[in-house]
């Protein structure tokens, strides 16, 4: 929205006054999304007879931004809004769906200490349970290493530590099963090593010798050269892989 309520304009009938300068805009918008605009713009209220409202202490710019959220077609909450002025003012002039569009910009964010710290502030459930949940999977030392973790509510620094006992429950369930599937790949190579060599023993089946032989001949040098290479290399599989198996 472009608009920037320094003249009248669509007919607007009301006029903000800010750092003694005017925004001019409509009864209706602010009588509908704010319950406090509304009773100020209300006869039995001294603004309600001179269609103005005065801001005593308030920024221009963070009204404006203000009502650029409440107008029909916002603008869109980027990273350049100032949306803790957002949800002051949201709470102060009760406007519920500026606080909500805040809410939901604020769950796409990446979950921190600092946004939970906002959460906490204007009372963003969602946010506050994403950022809990987020940070439970986090080194809870580099939490408690936040210049302001002291802030952190009670019930949220337990939340956090409950889910991150419980993340270091399932990190461990899950280090178990790779260990224990790790091993299990290893005793099966191994066992296949094995029968390698007891297989060459027990059916005198060897790889190309080189010879007529139909099968192992302990008369045939080589056959007996086959064999011998054949246990060398079995055998150093299996130690490489006995002694990789120890190192895991």
């Amino acid at each position: 929205m472009d608009q920037n309520f320094a003249e009248p304009w669509n007919n607007s009938d009301a006029v903000i006054l800010v750092e003694n300068e005017p925004l001019h805009v409509h009864k209706a918008i602010l009588s509908m999304c704010s319950p406090v605009f509304r009773t100020m713009l209300s006869s039995d209220f001294k603004e309600g007879n001179s269609s103005e409202i005065r801001l005593p202490g308030k920024k221009k710019d963070k009204i404006k931004e203000m009502l650029h959220n409440i107008y029909p077609f916002p603008t869109h909450i980027t990273d350049d809004t100032d949306v803790s002025s957002l949800l002051q003012l949201s709470r102060e002039y009760q406007i519920d769906p500026l606080g909500k569009r805040v809410e939901e910009n604020l769950l796409r964010k990446q979950s921190s200490v600092d946004l939970l710290l906002l959460a906490q502030e204007f009372q963003l459930k969602k946010v506050v349970d994403k950022c809990t949940i987020t940070l439970s999977r986090m080194s809870f030392q580099d939490i408690r290493h936040h210049p302001h973790y002291d802030q952190i509510e009670i019930e949220n620094v337990v939340h956090i530590l409950q889910g991150h006992l419980k993340f270091l429950k399932e990190q461990h369930v899950r280090e178990v099963r790779s260990i224990k599937e790790q091993h299990n790949k290893k005793r099966q190579e191994t066992l296949e090593i094995v029968n390698a060599i007891n297989c060459c023993w027990g059916y005198n089946k060897l790889p190309i010798r080189g010879c007529t032989c139909p099968s192992y001949s302990k008369s045939c040098g080589d056959c007996n050269n086959a064999l011998e290479k054949f246990i060398k290399i079995k055998c150093g599989e299996l130690f490489e892989h006995l002694q990789g198996s120890g190192n895991d």
